[in-house]
């Protein structure tokens, strides 16, 4: 019997590649299948971590950016989900292993339970307590916890949220991102460096899709060229979102604002060890921020995430007042790169789906 692994996007890529080496290295037999929501830097990652190529991608060349794509890639989605059931692509499968709170996420857990699969959830447990807020990730959270039997929690906070849910829940001790963080690091140059500008990544669609917070937040980043040097990191969304809105050109013609390509993750993390600070919506930099001791503003009005809340992140509401303070603060000043952690909690998850005992909950 085999595992089958789905994943969709970069940054599930990122936090579901510790699992994929851990599972090499006990020799546990599994089908990686990548569903298409995103392609792009997908080869650099696979290089990078060590991983061995998808065995199936099943809208391949594809990159769900914007509204239409999205509709389309799910519907040929679900068509080849359709023909592999009926081809019988389930039967030899023992269960199925999802990350986070994607398209993908949802869509692979629902085909998991109509093929009669258990579904393995990894980052579970999180939530902000709006609904709408983020939209849809919050929604598929609580859905997907729905459809999972094996909720691996990040954290004892995760844990708690879980409380009443059927299947086993595991605390995994910490999120994938940390086993990641170790492998990608290796190829980082940590050598002494003057911090001389900072980086900002963001793709969320609550804040893509709406006009308002956009252009607010497109303002800010033009505002804080002005004190600092800005590397600005495009992922596909918001590379089409600039385009569609002019603000792609108004930021380019910026010079003190650098447009760069989504890149690797051992290339992101070499982009931020040499920065100021970041500026993101994405929840996994969140993390990355926390554990590296980066001072972080998340562009975001709540979060799931309780990651170096208080500490080295800090949630900017998408207030103006509070991104200008922010920037003000920690333009000039350096920081000290933080140990990675010790614990693995990709080794804690394996060993559930093993079926080990005694390590996988305190």
């Amino acid at each position: 019997m085999t595992l089958l692994v789905f994943v969709g996007t970069k940054a599930q890529y990122i936090k579901t590649a510790p699992i994929l080496l851990e599972l090499d290295r006990r020799r546990v037999e599994y089908r990686l299948i990548y569903t298409g929501q995103h392609s792009e830097t997908f080869s650099d990652l696979e290089a990078g971590f060590g991983t061995r190529p998808a065995d199936e991608c099943w809208v391949p060349n594809h990159e769900a950016d914007t509204h239409t794509t999205f509709f389309q890639w799910s519907l040929r989605f679900w068509l080849r989900a359709w023909r592999w059931r009926m081809q019988g692509g389930h039967r030899s499968a023992s269960m199925v292993l999802v990350h986070g709170d994607t398209a993908s996420t949802l869509y692979c857990a629902a085909l998991a339970r109509i093929c009669g699969l258990p579904v393995c959830h990894v980052e579970a447990g999180l939530r902000s307590q709006s609904l709408t807020d983020p939209f849809p990730e919050e929604i598929i959270r609580r859905i997907v916890s729905r459809l999972t039997s094996l909720h691996c929690a990040p954290s004892a906070d995760a844990v708690g949220n879980l409380a009443g849910v059927r299947g086993r829940v595991v605390d995994s001790h910490g999120n994938t991102l940390i086993d990641a963080l170790g492998v990608s690091l290796q190829r980082v140059d940590e050598s002494p460096r003057t911090p001389d500008y900072a980086v900002v990544s963001m793709h969320r669609n609550e804040n893509l899709s709406n006009r308002r917070d956009f252009d607010m937040l497109m303002s800010q980043i033009l505002e804080a060229a002005r004190t600092v040097p800005i590397r600005f990191v495009l992922h596909p969304a918001t590379r089409a979102k600039l385009a569609s809105t002019g603000w792609g050109e108004r930021l380019n013609a910026c010079p003190g604002i650098t447009l760069l390509a989504r890149m690797g993750h051992s290339e992101f993390l070499d982009l931020l060890v040499g920065s100021n600070f970041l500026l993101t919506d994405g929840g996994s930099n969140q993390e990355e921020a926390a554990v590296l001791g980066i001072p972080c503003l998340l562009l975001r009005r709540h979060t799931e995430r309780p990651d170096g809340i208080g500490d080295m992140v800090e949630l900017s509401g998408l207030d103006p007042d509070v991104i200008q303070r922010f920037i003000a603060r920690h333009a000039a000043k350096r920081w000290v790169r933080r140990p990675i952690p010790s614990v693995s909690p990709s080794r804690r998850i394996v060993d559930a789906l093993v079926g080990l005992p005694a390590n996988q909950e305190g």
